[in-house]
């Protein structure tokens, strides 16, 4: 492996990763922690989520990839959108940046990414770019689209300037290096920032650290022991691949449950209220 690879795979895992690892204080905080019962049923739901996406990666490799491709666009772009918006705007915001980082880096470097994904996939790789294609066109009128809005509402411009030049560092760099700059530069930092002024809210900062460090050091254990059983038939690269992707595939599923489908819409919800009421008793005083 070059060294720039190397960089980009270890920024992933030493950067990038711990933000996943927060999940443990975000379920105590929603309640998971009231008893060990709850806590110790969480951890194993968990777990055997991501045991499953494994079991299922090894079954339908080229299926799996291409799930887990979707549903990093979504996540990456619902960490992205704007949460005070519209519904209909921010789906769109959500899947023109989510898009734009997977399908992409996969496009622009089709041929770093299509090695990447035989690796990942445990050979040929035809009808997942397929797939991919098919994916591409259903994006590009969205992207269009968003480019409009984006134009026409002063409140995107940000965000739209932010996403066209993520477009254009997509467009230079290798697409591992892209990805672990977005990875570990824009979501991951995006994402512990929203996710810590949630938690300041209900856990201390020492707890939520303790927590996160300690599921940090759970993975890095877990992956250092697949990579070592790997590499003996594998090779490096090919290892370091299966374990830093399927990885995160198996680690984002359960996440992005907890986080996109319980957690954050609550927390958004809770703030909406709290605005509505403060802005009721300003308006009432």
């Amino acid at each position: 492996m070059d060294y720039v690879t190397i960089i980009s795979l270890l920024s992933v895992v030493l950067i990038g990763l711990p933000h996943g690892a927060m999940d443990g204080a975000v379920a105590i905080a929603m309640g998971y922690g009231q008893s060990l019962l709850r806590l110790i049923s969480f951890l194993i739901i968990y777990i055997l989520i991501a045991m499953l996406v494994v079991g299922v990666w090894l079954w339908q490799p080229q299926l799996s990839l291409f799930g887990f491709l979707l549903l990093s666009i979504w996540h990456f772009g619902r960490g992205d959108s704007l949460s005070y918006l519209p519904p209909w705007i921010r789906y769109i915001q959500a899947i023109s940046h989510g898009g734009l980082v997977v399908l992409g880096m996969s496009q622009f470097d089709r041929m770093a990414a299509d090695q990447i994904f035989q690796w990942l996939v445990f050979g040929d790789t035809v009808q997942l770019w397929m797939w991919i294609d098919v994916a591409m066109r259903l994006w590009l009128p969205l992207a269009a689209i968003y480019v409009v809005i984006g134009v026409l509402d002063r409140r995107l411009w940000a965000r739209l300037a932010e996403w066209i030049g993520l477009g254009v560092m997509i467009y230079v760099l290798p697409a591992l290096v892209a990805f672990a700059i977005y990875f570990c530069l824009i979501h991951t930092i995006r994402h512990v920032s929203r996710i810590m002024i949630m938690l300041n809210q209900m856990l201390s900062p020492r707890l939520v650290l303790g927590l996160t460090a300690l599921f940090t050091v759970a993975s890095w254990l877990a992956g250092i022991v697949i990579y070592t059983l790997l590499l003996p038939t594998e090779g490096a690269m090919p290892a370091s691949m299966m374990v830093v992707f399927i990885g995160l595939a198996a680690l984002t599923v359960p996440h992005s449950l907890l986080i996109d489908s319980l957690f954050r819409p609550r927390f958004e919800a809770n703030l909406q209220a709290n605005l509505l009421a403060n802005h009721k008793g300003a308006s009432d005083v």
